[in-house]
């Protein structure tokens, strides 16, 4: 089941969510973290070994499945992931201030849309079972979510997948940052190249050390000394 929660931001959308996490008996696996022991940490590399009975959620759902990138490798697999999850007994949780940010793919597969928003500090919730013509609300009382509060932090920020790439890509414009962070990850990578300075030894440190390899061309010109920067 594809479940996405749509609202602005403060609405109550990750409260829900959370709400629904404390109610299921299922292993969480979530892109923010949930102060209970079903909880388990979501990263995108774990979308390849998924293990089925589970509760999947990802909050902010653009900063994985953005409609604009919707050829990427990302939203081809958890297309193939919500197309299964039925059978492998997944359910998928989404949620986004706008539904036009989700890849159309996800939209157009939600069994469930959920409206949110937040009237006199009580989040009210509007449900539509998608080909069912069938429509329920729920009001969480702010007194009810102030329980919920607790264990989700609503300042936690859900970075995009790809911030390491768009990092690069704006980087790239800017020639005196660019001369900087090729400074700084030099000093990183230098000493486990051990004079080994080739394409594919610098590729491999980058990605020992957690780092974009997309700067091991610039990494290589620099510590080379083809060029004095």
């Amino acid at each position: 089941m594809l479940v996405s929660i749509i609202g602005p931001r403060g609405s109550g959308k990750t409260t829900l969510l959370t709400l629904i996490a404390t109610k299921s008996k299922r292993e969480i696996y979530s892109n923010y973290k949930i102060k209970l022991k079903k909880y388990r940490e979501l990263q995108v590399i774990d979308l390849l070994n998924l293990k089925d009975n589970i509760n999947v959620f990802i909050d902010e759902g653009y900063t994985w499945l953005e409609s604009r990138t919707s050829t990427s490798v990302l939203n081809r697999y958890l297309t193939y992931i919500v197309l299964q999850s039925r059978k492998r007994t997944i359910d998928i949780y989404i949620t986004a201030q706008m539904f036009s940010s989700v890849d159309v793919r996800f939209r157009e597969q939600s069994d469930v849309i959920i409206k949110a928003k937040k009237i006199k500090n009580n989040f009210h919730y509007t449900f539509y079972e998608v080909g069912k013509s069938r429509i329920s609300r729920f009001i969480l009382p702010e007194s009810n979510a102030k329980k919920i509060f607790p264990l989700f932090d609503t300042y936690e920020i859900v970075e995009p997948h790809q911030k390491e790439a768009l990092e690069f890509k704006l980087i790239q414009q800017n020639p005196k940052r660019l001369l900087e962070k090729i400074k700084e990850l030099s000093k990183i990578i230098k000493p486990n190249l051990n004079g080994n300075i080739t394409h594919d030894s610098i590729k491999a440190v980058l990605l020992l050390n957690g780092l974009n390899i997309a700067y091991e061309k610039y990494l290589y010109i620099f510590l080379k000394e083809k060029i004095v920067l």
